[in-house]
């Protein structure tokens, strides 16, 4: 399992990540008693705070981002561990028969990879809203800063060439629907 799991991208990688993770939580407790009772929970679209809630709720942030790290890290397990990827695979089921065990190899791969560059970025953007959220609670600026629009933009970006891709690596030889 483990060695699946290395052809897809170096373990040492994981430290990334987790190391996000770690940033988030350190982010919240210490700076948690300092925090004023109330702090932004919502932001509207120039990342203005429209809604506040009292500082427990800044406890959310890296719990969405722990849950996120496991779930995702899990997946990824699960998909390198499993004898035969086509089981996983959602597609039509002629379209999953039509797969070479090459293909399914190269989209286990590919998926695989992608999970850990989702993982990075979702959990980024988890870690810079909660560091902006201490920030916006404590005065010291006024409201999100492009970073969010920016890490936001990439991961749908990149969510949408992960969809184009795995079409692409499914397709059939000769096949010109996809």
């Amino acid at each position: 399992m483990w060695q699946k799991l290395t052809r897809c991208y170096p373990l040492q990688l994981e430290l990334i990540p987790l190391t996000l993770l770690i940033l988030s939580f350190y982010i919240v407790l210490s700076n948690y008693s300092s925090l004023p009772e109330s702090i932004p929970f919502h932001f509207d679209a120039q990342g203005n705070p429209d809604d506040w809630n009292s500082k427990e709720r800044i406890f959310l942030l890296p719990s969405i981002a722990a849950a996120v790290f496991v779930l995702l890290t899990s997946f990824n397990v699960w998909f390198a561990s499993v004898n035969d990827p086509k089981c996983l695979i959602n597609l039509p089921e002629k379209r999953k028969e039509a797969l070479t065990e090459a293909q399914a190899e190269l989209l286990r791969l590919f998926i695989g990879r992608c999970l850990f560059i989702l993982k990075i970025l979702i959990l980024g953007l988890l870690t810079y809203l909660t560091w902006q959220t201490v920030e916006l609670a404590m005065g010291n600026v006024s409201r999100l800063g492009s970073l969010f629009w920016l890490i936001t933009s990439v991961l749908v970006i990149f969510v949408v060439y992960m969809v184009w891709k795995s079409f692409r690596l499914t397709k059939a030889p000769g096949d010109v629907s996809v």
